[in-house]
């Protein structure tokens, strides 16, 4: 939550809060009035109790006045992330939070760190026009024949990164976490914080007078902006962020990036004179011009105020297509290949208890994070450390697994891949809510939500199923990622030895509609009849699939495909064709040895 947002959570309850911050206070009429902020006897400094001032304090004798947080801050003199937290939990509002384990990071050394030769400070003078009085706020040093900008964060050095003078050849310490430069010069009372691109950038901006954070690795695609993960919690109480970042096709991509992890809501977009700060400063640009670029920042429009002249591009786009469209694709060739799992999109994946469809929908989200994206799980029916189980057999693809194979493939998804954990109350609100942090902070790609019947929404209230697959649908749209929901068909009169059709979708018609990709899951239960009546698995046997996925809709792709599947129940994995013995180069018992099976 944003400063000024529980500024008015505490101004709806303010007599309690003034009760708690200025203790030897009184109220006297609409206000609370005491002597300062440290409580003593008087009438000097006075709350307002009631109205649209409600949450407004003044103190006449020294002329400062606020905010609720802002009271906070002064009276128990702690800096603005510290009285937003302790607000907070007075206030009882508990955030949703998916919580990645803590990665250990690397620190740069500090052994051969000095202040900057004389050269070295001329040079950042007379090329890059930074003052001396700059270079000291953000601790310029030197270290090995080269400028050190160190990262601090409350005095203690993350990270570093170093220049070749006078060449352009930047580094960094191997394994640091990736943090904003400068939050030594923020005030710790703003509740504005400007975002460039570069280290000299910020220096000039704080010759500008408006002192400045730079993100570590420039603009670029969004695995540049892995900072977001680290820093996103000290950020989310700024009511206002100006990303001031360079004017080029890297800088628009960051923008967009970093306005859609940490709030559209709040991101503001300056257009500085030139390409970026420290070329203005460079330039001559006056400081009044840059704070008149500062200030006028725009917002972002909302997602969902269009013009039709805005999707030109993208519209020719759809039309010149030729290669893969954008979304996750199942790990199957084929048929398999016209699924796709797009961003924007939900998909329902239905079936009979017990044919499956968890174990597939798990192998998808597997593959999915092999593949590069980013997913997050919510098994309402398992337990994470045994979902977790199933997921390492299907992903290692051996039964028993090795320690040494398992603590790597944890390592391996400690940025890939997260787990919801439900509690026992309100699964279906804290779900949508943690999702949406889990897209802002982390950029998760894949959501699998497993499955609708543990969601605490009775099987008879089909308006309630049919409205919370409908915020989903609202969600991954304007999220733009994609949710996977896991459901059950409804028993008929075929029972499991006929594929179900759409209409067999348990609870109402009303939630085929609103996802955008149906498919059904279906285990061959008459093949497995076929092999226990011979009593043996035979050539003509081995062919014909274990499990069929029919897809009864897919309203953005050009085919319905129903797909063959082989199953190999050791390793839970599904394969797009028949298997040819001996197949497993470990001498690991297949799926289909014979005394196995029977």
């Amino acid at each position: 939550m944003r400063a000024t947002e529980i500024a008015q959570r505490l101004a709806g309850d303010v007599e309690r809060a003034c009760l708690h911050l200025l203790r030897d206070g009184k109220r006297n009429g609409h206000e609370w009035i005491c002597g300062d902020l440290d409580g003593s006897a008087g009438e000097s400094l006075k709350v307002h109790l009631t109205g649209e001032k409600s949450g407004v304090w003044s103190d006449f004798a020294t002329g400062e006045s606020g905010d609720m947080i802002g009271l906070w801050m002064q009276t128990q003199n702690v800096d603005l992330p510290t009285a937003c937290r302790e607000a907070m939990d007075w206030l009882g509002i508990k955030q949703p939070k998916v919580e990645a384990p803590k990665r250990r990071f690397s620190k740069p050394a500090k052994e051969g760190v000095s202040s900057l030769p004389p050269q070295g400070a001329e040079w950042v003078r007379s090329v890059r026009k930074i003052s001396d009085a700059a270079m000291a706020a953000y601790k310029l040093a030197f270290k090995k024949g080269a400028l050190m900008f160190p990262y601090l964060r409350d005095g203690d050095l993350i990270a570093a990164k170093y220049r070749a003078i006078p060449e352009k050849k930047f580094w960094t310490d191997a394994d640091c976490e990736p943090c904003l430069f400068g939050w030594q010069v923020i005030d710790p009372g703003q509740r504005r914080v400007i975002l460039v691109e570069g280290e000299f950038d910020a220096l000039a901006m704080w010759d500008y007078g408006m002192p400045a954070l730079s993100v570590p690795f420039g603009g670029g695609d969004k695995g540049k902006q892995q900072w977001i993960d680290n820093e996103f919690d000290r950020l989310a109480c700024f009511d206002e962020i100006v990303l001031a970042l360079d004017s080029d096709a890297a800088g628009a991509q960051a923008t967009e990036e970093i306005a859609k992890r940490l709030g559209r809501e709040r991101v503001r977009v300056a257009v500085l004179p030139r390409k970026d700060a420290n070329q203005c400063l460079i330039d001559g640009i006056p400081a009044d011009e840059m704070r008149r670029a500062v200030d006028s920042a725009r917002s972002l429009d909302p997602e969902n105020l269009k013009s039709a002249a805005d999707y030109a591009d993208a519209v020719w786009a759809e039309l010149s297509k030729t290669g893969p469209e954008a979304g996750i694709r199942l790990p199957w060739s084929g048929k398999a290949q016209s699924l796709v799992l797009r961003p924007g999109e939900t998909s329902l994946w239905a079936g009979i208890n017990g044919h499956g469809k968890s174990q597939v929908v798990g192998m998808i989200a597997v593959s999915a994070v092999k593949m590069g994206h980013r997913a997050c799980i919510a098994s309402l029916e398992f337990t994470p450390p045994k979902l977790l189980r199933r997921l390492h057999i299907q992903a290692i693809g051996r039964r028993e697994p090795t320690e040494g194979q398992s603590r790597m493939l944890s390592q391996s998804w400690r940025d890939s891949l997260w787990v919801f954990d439900p509690g026992t109350k309100d699964k279906a609100d804290t779900l949508i809510e943690t999702m949406r942090y889990a897209v802002k902070r982390y950029g998760v790609e894949l959501f699998v939500i497993d499955n609708l019947s543990k969601l605490g929404i009775k099987d008879d209230d089909y308006a309630g199923q049919q409205s919370f697959v409908d915020r989903l649908s609202d969600f991954s749209r304007t999220e733009n990622t994609h949710v996977a929901l896991v459901h059950h068909v409804r028993k008929t009169e075929k029972g499991e030895s006929q594929l179900p059709e759409k209409g067999d979708i348990k609870g109402s018609g009303g939630i085929v509609d609103m996802v955008d990709t149906a498919v059904i899951v279906w285990r061959n239960k008459p093949k497995e009849a076929d092999v226990r009546k011979a009593g043996r698995l035979t050539q003509d046997l081995i062919v014909r699939p274990d499990c069929m996925l029919g897809c009864v809709k897919q309203r953005n792709g050009d085919e319905e495909p129903f797909i063959s599947l082989w199953f190999e129940w050791q390793t839970y994995r599904y394969f797009d064709r028949p298997p040819t013995l001996p197949e497993y180069a470990d001498g690991s018992p297949s799926w289909h040895d014979q005394e196995a099976f029977t």
